[in-house]
């Protein structure tokens, strides 16, 4: 029962970073195996003995190798935050994420991990009687409560003590503070009428309005936003009809954290607005016909923040189905769009959830915009790896720069008075500040946070709102993507209480404000 203990001793000295994070570490681990020690003594039967030093030797293996997975790819202990995010991820995501991260050797580590479980399971199917030395029966009753005691102590240790390291208690606190975030979504954005909106002012004209939300695209990979590679070569043809913007942030590098905030009226700085709602609820309130149309799977092991604010669109479509094995590329949403845009109805907005650049890379397009080859000079790490993955990457970002551009084209010529505008949830970090692929919180680096958020709009537009014209002398504004609700009510010209068009991209009012992410740290002073 000590193998899990040592293994950690020896791996983690390696890998834990932080002297302190690593005895409490094995404090805690060292709590736990007291706890299951203690418990598999107080067992009278034999045979319930043997199935606890089993079970209790494959819980051990899993949090060792949970923990050492996290310090081995993130250098840092699992957090609340990342088990939320678990709560909400698919099956699709969490295959893609793992096979990612897994190389040769995590896996020796993880083999490592279970080797001991795994002998204890194959000595029991090969002996009847395999684990002779558990064949006893503890009676005298002042052991049995010195080991009660044993168990108390340690649990309270555990708690006081090494409460961060302990994956139950973390497991316990996340479900706990998850059903606490899900009741609140569910009874704020779920609903397509929310009576929290009071609009003040609107237009009723004829319009067609495309939000697209895009997946971990980072802009330092763009073309369009001077990359050194052709990855925009569609967007770029049709630049001087697009206004781009070069200072957009997104409010957090994970999907489901970026599109709370973005997509509702909560921010860093007020998680749980009171009165929540969502641009969804805006635009029905606003009279839109409203449509949700995804290429992601709408649940995770639960339902997902995303999949909660989709449900308030009058109509959705998910594209993605359960069969996990299966590539959906985005061009698949076009002909749906197409169906929508063109079809009965004088106001409709349709919000666009790619699944984008997200990883795994090569799955992200088809074989025919396999562009890019050799090793790209920008890149600050080469290696075969690197040279794979940025590749990878970039063929993802010129794809996805041809759905972009035929979605617009698409809407142009419908010849309406009519809007595309596209941001993505977070960037990745593919070898441009550090040695990394992917996103994650605590290894934030800015090409996760950088993202393109770009606007386009029909001649029509223009005349009825000559305001746009302005927009190219607001280019270089710094914006966080968590204030995107009032800039949204801008392009749809609908104003409500509690409005503020200073936070909007949009307005003559704005104002720069500061850029808060990683719950406290102000990005413009980050280096």
């Amino acid at each position: 029962m000590s193998f899990p203990l040592l293994l950690f001793f020896t791996l983690g000295y390696f890998l834990v970073s932080e002297t302190d994070s690593f005895y409490r570490e094995l404090g805690a681990i060292f709590c736990i195996t007291v706890i299951c020690i203690s418990f598999i003594l107080l067992v009278k039967s034999y045979k319930l003995k043997s199935i606890l030093l089993v079970f209790f030797q494959w819980l051990l293996a899993l949090f060792i190798a949970f923990k050492l997975f996290f310090y081995y790819t993130f250098d840092t202990k699992p957090t609340a935050s990342s088990i939320f995010v678990i709560f909400e991820t698919n099956a699709t995501e969490s295959s893609e994420f793992f096979k990612s991260y897994f190389n040769f050797s995590f896996i020796v580590i993880l083999m490592l991990c279970f080797s001991i479980c795994i002998y204890l399971i194959i000595k029991s199917l090969l002996k009847e009687k395999a684990f002779n030395f558990l064949d006893f029966s503890i009676t005298n009753r002042a052991f049995q409560i010195s080991l009660i005691g044993l168990i108390l102590v340690s649990g309270y240790m555990l708690r006081r003590s090494f409460s961060e390291q302990s994956i139950v208690l973390k497991l316990s606190e996340s479900i706990k503070d998850y059903n606490i975030a899900k009741d609140y979504y569910k009874e704020h954005l779920a609903q397509s009428i929310n009576n929290d909106i009071k609009i003040t002012s609107q237009t009723k004209e004829e319009q067609i309005g495309i939000v697209i939300i895009g997946e971990a695209t980072s802009r330092w990979h763009m073309g369009l936003y001077n990359y050194n590679r052709k990855t925009n070569p569609l967007l770029s043809k049709m630049k001087e009809e697009l206004y781009v913007f070069n200072d957009v942030i997104a409010p957090d590098v994970m999907t489901i954290l970026s599109l709370e905030k973005a997509l509702t009226l909560s921010n860093n700085k007020n998680p749980k607005a009171e009165n929540n709602f969502s641009v969804v609820q805006l635009a029905n309130a606003a009279n839109y016909d409203t449509y949700w149309i995804s290429n992601q799977q709408p649940v995770g092991f639960t339902e997902s923040t995303p999949t909660i604010i989709a449900t308030a669109a009058k109509q959705q479509q998910f594209l993605a189905t359960d069969n996990y094995f299966s590539t959906i590329y985005d061009e698949s949403l076009i002909p749906e769009i197409e169906k929508v845009i063109t079809s009965k109805g004088k106001r409709k907005l349709v919000f666009v959830h790619l699944i984008g650049t997200h990883r795994t890379y090569k799955k992200r397009y088809p074989e025919s915009y396999n562009y890019f080859k050799g090793v790209n000079e920008r890149t600050k790490f080469k290696t075969d790896k690197s040279k794979r993955l940025v590749n990878e990457y970039d063929n993802a970002i010129r794809y996805n720069d041809y759905v972009i551009s035929e979605i617009i084209n698409l809407v142009k010529k419908q010849h309406k008075n009519s809007f595309v505008v596209y941001f993505s949830d977070h960037g990745d970090e593919v070898y441009d500040t550090i040695d990394f692929v992917g996103h994650h919180r605590h290894k934030g680096s800015k090409p996760m946070f950088d993202i393109p958020f770009i606007a386009w709009f029909s001649d029509k537009y223009k005349l009825k709102n000559s305001r746009i014209d302005t927009l190219t002398n607001y280019s270089n504004r710094k914006y966080n993507a968590e204030d995107f609700i009032y800039s949204f009510s801008d392009i749809i010209n609908v104003d409500f209480i509690g409005n503020d068009k200073s936070r909007s991209l949009f307005n003559i009012n704005f104002k720069e404000r500061k850029r808060w992410i990683k719950d406290s740290l102000d990005y413009d002073r980050w280096k």
